[in-house]
């Protein structure tokens, strides 16, 4: 909570004027710079999540769920091995990218949507659009990832880091399990980011918003679950 400088009265942690006396309380932030939260996001999740929650418009939200969307593709084509399905690195690369933009569109709905029901049923207090910008730049280092991680994957296994045969364990088992390393350690991040996020946004405590954050993983987890199987992405055995 924010006392007022003037009249003393409580006032949310995201007003802009007092709700008593109306005098001022803290910068009204219209919009989002992308790189100056970005980075912000990095050196200090808490300011910049408050920042997020404050401003007017949030933002490069889509943007981000775009990117997201792209490296879920990619990690999809890896897992399910789908570069057997194809001729060509460029190819994978392609529809990677054009299924990426569409699966980034809906899971903005979906996990906003989540997301922010889970929040509010165990006491949260942010909006919608709140929720989504929240999450959004929650997801930053898999973003990051996206530009520096995958291409230098790509480089090193070309078409093999789709494919089955051969693995691309089997080619380069060191540069495989540091770079799955690297990923493992990027979700990580992105995970405590988003209970740092719910924390501030939807003022929760630090048990409430794990539970927030995981109840959001296992039932994104279990969509994409299904939509795998609907897709028959699973190899029969």
């Amino acid at each position: 909570m924010i006392n007022c400088p003037v009249c003393l009265a409580e006032n949310s942690d995201f007003a802009t004027v007092c709700l008593k006396c109306k005098a001022f309380l803290q910068d009204r932030i219209p919009n989002l710079n992308l790189f100056e939260t970005a980075w912000k996001v990095i050196e200090s999740p808490r300011a910049a999540f408050h920042q997020i929650v404050l401003s007017e418009h949030k933002n490069f939200s889509l943007f981000l769920f775009s990117f997201f969307g792209m490296s879920l593709s990619f990690t999809a084509f890896w897992f399910f091995k789908l570069g057997n399905r194809f001729y060509s690195l460029l190819d994978v690369i392609q529809w990677a990218l054009i299924s990426g933009v569409a699966a980034g569109l809906a899971s903005a709905i979906f996990l906003t949507l989540v997301y922010h029901v889970a929040a509010r049923a165990i006491g949260g207090k942010a909006k919608i659009r709140d929720s989504m910008g929240l999450l959004a730049y929650a997801l930053l280092p898999i973003v990051i990832s996206l530009f520096l991680v995958l291409p230098i994957e790509l480089l090193t296994f070309g078409m093999y880091l789709f494919t089955s045969n051969p693995s691309p364990y089997s080619i380069k088992p060191l540069s495989f399990v540091l770079l799955a390393g690297f990923d493992a350690l990027v979700g990580i991040w992105t995970l405590i980011l988003a209970v740092v996020a719910t924390r501030v946004g939807h003022r929760l405590s630090l048990v409430k918003s794990l539970v927030a954050v995981a109840l959001t993983l296992v039932l994104f987890a279990g969509a994409l679950f299904v939509g795998a199987r609907e897709l028959h992405l699973f190899p029969s055995v």
